[in-house]
């Protein structure tokens, strides 16, 4: 029994062993087949590097040629992309060079004092005394008002004297622009007849628009009310409570309906006892009105034709004297 059960048992192992070495022999062959394969592929890569190989050896010139292309595509499109980088650069340089010429000019403007600048920054004590020192705007000032408390105070006494017979109420205070012999733009102060205060501010307003030059505009009081001192001085002015020199009738100025421009340029000429007498004292040669200068008033001059297109009468005009600087309307 137990010699039957050995003998079984081996058979199983035999055949166990037989099945074995079937496997073992089928992987085998299935190796050997595979490892062929390999080696034909193998063979097959080989041929195909050697192609390959030999191309590459035949191209390797053109591929040459077409990277150094490339390199020198690639260099002009650097170049273009940085002339183009200088270019915005030069152009951005350039706006700020000229940005800042711009602030510098503005800065430079604002540091340089004009005339009328430094005008302004006088005091107020120095701008009622001189208060054509002022600065005007582009448009000009042509203002009137009536005869305040605070104008009262500064002609009574001088220009407005004790024995005055014109009421305050016939007179107006006006303000007025004008261009000064250096040509820049002043306000001036005129009193004058309420009469021709809108004649006065339309033919200023005129000559102001046309840069018609005047040496300065202020009130007589400024010079003691002295008429002499302020012809000297070449001052034009209106209103001052005065006879006519030499005699004892009132001057239209004493009425404030008679206006003196550039005295010193347009003197006043008598003949007391036949003998010539200019006034004021150094105006001399502009007495002669054949010379040609500067500020002199004759028929083409536009401060003649401004006045007598309003109705005014010249005193260049007079027969007996010549008063070159004068202006008057009647009542």
């Amino acid at each position: 029994m137990w010699d039957n059960v050995e003998m079984k048992r081996e058979k199983s192992m035999k055949k166990r062993v037989f099945i074995l070495i079937m496997l073992i022999s089928v992987f085998l062959i299935s190796c050997g087949s595979e490892k062929a394969e390999v080696k034909e592929k193998t063979d097959v890569i080989e041929a195909e590097t050697a192609v390959v190989d030999e191309d590459i050896i035949v191209v390797e010139e053109p591929e040459s040629v077409e990277t150094d292309m490339n390199t020198a595509t690639e260099n002009d499109l650097k170049t273009e992309e940085n002339t183009e980088r200088g270019e915005e650069g030069s152009m951005e340089s350039a706006e700020t060079v000229e940005s800042a010429e711009t602030v510098k000019e503005a800065e430079n403007e604002d540091k340089t004092e004009s005339p009328e600048d430094t005008d302004e920054e006088v005091s107020s004590e120095t701008e009622e005394q001189n208060p054509d020192e002022t600065r005007d705007a582009a448009a000009g000032i042509f203002e009137k008002q009536e005869i305040t408390d605070e104008i009262k105070q500064r002609i009574n006494g001088l220009s407005y004297k004790s024995d005055c017979t014109v009421p305050y109420e016939d007179l107006r205070y006006l303000r007025v622009s004008y261009v000064d012999f250096g040509g820049a733009d002043r306000t001036g102060e005129i009193i004058c007849n309420k009469a021709i205060a809108d004649d006065l501010l339309d033919i200023f307003r005129h000559l102001y628009e046309a840069r018609y030059e005047i040496d300065k505009i202020r009130l007589v009081d400024e010079y003691g009310a002295d008429d002499d001192l302020s012809c000297a001085e070449d001052n034009t002015s209106c209103f001052n409570f005065r006879t006519v020199e030499g005699s004892t009738n009132l001057s239209k100025h004493a009425l404030g309906l008679a206006i003196d421009i550039n005295p010193f340029y347009n003197p006043y000429v008598t003949y007391p006892g036949g003998v010539e007498r200019i006034s004021p004292p150094g105006s001399e040669k502009y007495a002669d009105r054949s010379a040609d200068f500067p500020h002199k008033i004759d028929k083409n001059d536009l401060a003649y034709k401004e006045f007598t297109s309003h109705g005014f009468k010249w005193g260049g005009d007079w027969k007996s004297l010549k008063d070159y600087q004068h202006f008057q309307k009647a009542d």
